[in-house]
């Protein structure tokens, strides 16, 4: 069981390579051991390529007979972009299959295992589980909801504010925190913020300092549709493709814009959802932040506490009602330069 873990915990790293990459699909990392030696390995790289098990067996060669093969997620058994990768695994002669999960998704659920025991191949599942399920937490969300995974993220002040009275502050954190936000959108499918973020801070909403297969869907809370009557002067329209929601009955059609008029948030992720958008997250503003915090339409929280002191401002959730405490649980703490970095998780 040792030595199953530890390679497992190597599936994990490989497939974590590929985020922001093979979206709608799931992070994915193979790793082929004979003789207690490792003699293959592989990860799913993009969207479309070739699967872990496909990339693991080729790269073993000739030697894959009687082997130990080790992946997070369990061999998919139906032809997709590519041909079933139980299959290549019957065909291949490994003896032993190890599984951190079971792939939820209908069209597999069990079928790979059950299809590689019928064919005398051993199969253990569940190992280093909860694990697995976390670093594929996007997808397992999905395809369990239909709906992308929410994060929620925000810089404060060390008095809890995200902007102080005159929407002055542009930078609260620091320059490490503005790079690692730029990480996180590179493995996100969109990002959301409402009018007034747009038409306060005029962002672009795009990654850069890291390299993405294709720029994050923009996603704008417009319940009126002010930002149309800017288009001209605001950056997020220069590039890059937009869904704006809104309540408004105005009609307009503009290349790359998308309008959708929703009567809640949650009518917006399911929109979201069926786009194939696993994951998004939303940038603010205060408005917005506590529209999916009060009704519980996150999943993770991406807190930034800076050391700066405004004594006055817009607090991140203005108009949520309630105990925190009873709504989250904290993950973990991380120091960014002199910013605090807390990663919440929305209670089960």
């Amino acid at each position: 069981m040792k030595e199953d873990k530890k390679y497992i915990k190597l599936c994990f790293k490989l497939a974590a390579i590929s985020r922001g990459y093979v979206s709608p699909n799931p992070l994915v990392g193979a790793v082929i051991v004979k003789k207690n030696r490792i003699i293959g390995i592989g990860y799913f790289r993009r969207y479309g390529d070739k699967h872990a098990e496909i990339r693991a067996i080729e790269d073993a060669g000739d030697d894959v007979k009687d082997s130990t093969l080790y992946v997070n997620l369990e061999p998919h058994s139906y032809y997709s972009n590519n041909p079933p990768c139980t299959d290549a695994i019957i065909k291949s002669g490994i003896k032993r299959v190890v599984i951190s999960n079971i792939d939820p998704n209908p069209k597999v659920n069990g079928n790979g295992i059950k299809i590689l025991r019928e064919n005398n191949i051993e199969v253990e599942v569940g190992v280093l589980e909860k694990e697995g399920e976390k670093l594929n937490e996007f997808y397992f969300h999905y395809i369990r909801t239909g709906k992308p995974f929410v994060i929620l993220k925000f810089a404060q002040t060390l008095d809890g504010f995200i902007a102080d009275l005159n929407y002055n502050s542009k930078w609260i954190s620091s320059e490490s925190s503005r790079k690692f936000v730029q990480k996180l959108r590179s493995y996100v499918d969109a990002i959301a913020v409402g009018s007034k973020t747009i038409l306060k801070d005029n962002p672009y909403l795009t990654v850069r300092n890291f390299y993405k297969p294709k720029q994050p869907l923009k996603v704008i809370f417009d319940e009126e549709l002010e930002t149309i009557k800017y288009m001209d002067k605001l950056n997020v329209f220069k590039e890059g493709k937009i869904i704006i929601f809104t309540k408004s009955n105005e009609n307009y059609h503009f290349q790359n814009v998308e309008i959708i008029k929703i009567s809640s948030i949650e009518e917006a992720l399911i929109e979201l959802g069926k786009r194939k958008i696993i994951s998004l997250l939303v940038e603010g503003g205060s408005k917005l932040l506590s529209g999916f915090f009060e009704n519980q339409l996150f999943n993770k929280i991406y807190a930034f506490i800076s050391p700066k002191v405004f004594g006055k401002g817009l607090n991140p959730f203005e108009n949520t009602k309630g105990s925190f405490e009873e709504k989250i649980d904290l993950y973990k703490i991380k120091r960014i330069e002199n910013d605090i970095l807390a990663i919440y998780y929305k209670k089960c």
